[in-house]
């Protein structure tokens, strides 16, 4: 029996573009603008040619999908239905900013299906939010949170930020306890990354950035302290209370296949990866005909990026699963490049799995770069 897969559905539109952000999004949209965009969308989804399968998951991401209406919603989920056999059981997820949070609205997407809110909190500071360019405050936050909950929704994930510009251990730790307090069932930690192209990359050095030491101490605190609160740290930047994992992700992850809607959206199917066009106009044109970019995945890349995201999660690489994929062992294969990080403890070699340790997982990307074909 062939596995499910996921969908993704891309949401371009903000309130405001914030000054990190270097994803595929727009700020202050019209109504219209949004109408012509999920009429673009159906298009897609009545006439791009994607393997009929069960589905298990559906993300909608961005951008800022709480921005859409709830009708607008009703219609892509109904398109999704009528293209996919999504399962009585699938995750459907939703983002939002709390800035657009709306108690009746989010009756309405919980009564369509919708079953998991992912909220962009970032920081329980006010002064942190306004640095990071953030449209809500502390108190929309907390508002926000208990408006979904008492909407009907049990599965919450919240972002969260830490290398925020003059952000300290003391406040990164008042965030985290903000959180907890309530009780999610998910939380996402990330490093802010100053990304070439944004405004923030303009003004890097004047920010008041923490410097590597401080940031790796702020990661190593929010592992501590979710972990200490019965989060598992099933992920880099993921956390979760048993059998919360994020199953989009983990799809991802694990290198399943999925098809993908919208601007700028990559589908990965049978070792192919197509990614569409981020040009609004050329979407909004020809849908269906939108793909930029397309990728085949085999050879030494297939194995680099089956490395690459298997160690991106704490159960790491199953050695049987590698063998039979590529042929060859792992751990023999590349003892020597992997034998300083087992000596510092930062990999953890078993019978059967190859992964990093918790304080491994910070530094990933120093692997990653050592495995490099």
């Amino acid at each position: 029996m062939r596995k499910g897969i996921g969908v993704y559905l891309h949401v371009p539109f903000c309130l405001s573009k914030c000054p990190y952000c270097d994803f595929c999004s727009f700020p202050g949209s019209r109504e219209e603008d949004r109408e012509r965009y999920v009429g673009a969308v159906l298009r897609e989804i009545a006439e791009r040619e994607f393997p009929r399968r069960s589905v298990t998951s559906v993300f909608f991401g961005g951008g800022t999908p709480s921005l859409l209406s709830t009708a607008q919603f009703d219609a892509l989920l109904s398109a999704l239905s009528s293209r996919f056999s999504i399962e009585r059981d699938a995750e459907i997820t939703f983002e939002m900013n709390p800035a657009t949070a709306d108690r009746d609205k989010l009756r309405a997407l919980r009564s369509l299906g919708f079953n998991r809110v992912s909220i962009g909190c970032q920081s329980t500071s006010d002064a942190e939010l306004a640095a990071l360019g953030r449209a809500h405050t502390a108190e929309g936050f907390f508002d926000a949170y208990r408006d979904a909950v008492a909407a009907g929704f049990s599965n919450l994930n919240v972002d969260l930020m830490y290398g925020i510009p003059r952000q300290t251990a003391n406040s990164f730790a008042k965030t985290l306890s903000d959180v907890l307090s309530l009780g999610p069932t998910h939380i996402s930690a990330y490093g802010l990354i100053v990304e070439e192209g944004t405004p923030f990359f303009t003004r890097r050095d004047t920010l008041g950035l923490p410097g590597e030491d401080a940031e790796a101490d702020l990661y190593a605190l929010a592992s501590e302290t979710l972990r200490n609160a019965g989060y598992r740290h099933y992920e880099i930047s993921n956390y979760a209370r048993p059998g919360y994992e994020c199953r989009h992700n983990l799809l991802y992850w694990r290198q399943g296949e999925y098809a993908a809607y919208g601007l700028s959206a990559s589908s990965h199917f049978a070792g192919v990866r197509e990614t569409n066009t981020r040009d609004l106009s050329a979407y909004l044109a020809a849908p269906a005909a939108a793909v930029s970019e397309r990728t085949v995945i085999n050879g030494a890349d297939a194995e680099y990026e089956y490395i690459m995201l298997a160690l991106r999660l704490s159960e790491g690489i199953d050695e049987a699963d590698f063998r039979r994929r590529f042929g060859h062992p792992f751990r023999e294969t590349y003892a020597d490049k992997l034998a300083p990080y087992i000596a510092r403890g930062l990999l953890a070699a078993g019978d059967d799995r190859t992964a990093l340790t918790d304080g491994g997982l910070y530094l990933s990307s120093a692997l990653l770069r050592d495995l490099l074909p």
